[in-house]
């Protein structure tokens, strides 16, 4: 089966939390569901920085488990905001 790209939004509680460290305890958690491509640390708002994620994950897993998974990370709300289809190589 093919993979599936993920476009995930990791929305931190609040502005005192540090976007790099944040960032670190993402890739531990999402590292562990699939492979991340990309990570970037983007300003939203009023100090607050928003981090998307790009992962990517088999098709056969679906996105289901994963956001089950999401509500297991305490340090930020985590959304998936785009999901396609890898194209076969």
């Amino acid at each position: 089966m093919g993979k599936v790209i993920l476009k995930i939004k990791v929305l931190p509680h609040d502005v005192t939390q540090d976007p790099k460290t944040l960032a670190e305890k993402i890739k531990d958690f999402l590292g562990k569901k699939g492979t991340i491509y990309r990570m970037e640390i983007q300003p939203l708002a009023f100090g607050l920085n928003v981090i998307m994620v790009t992962l990517i994950i088999p098709e056969e897993e679906g996105t289901s488990k994963l956001e089950e998974n999401f509500k297991q990370f305490t340090d930020a709300e985590m959304s998936i905001i785009e999901v396609s289809r890898m194209p076969d190589v």
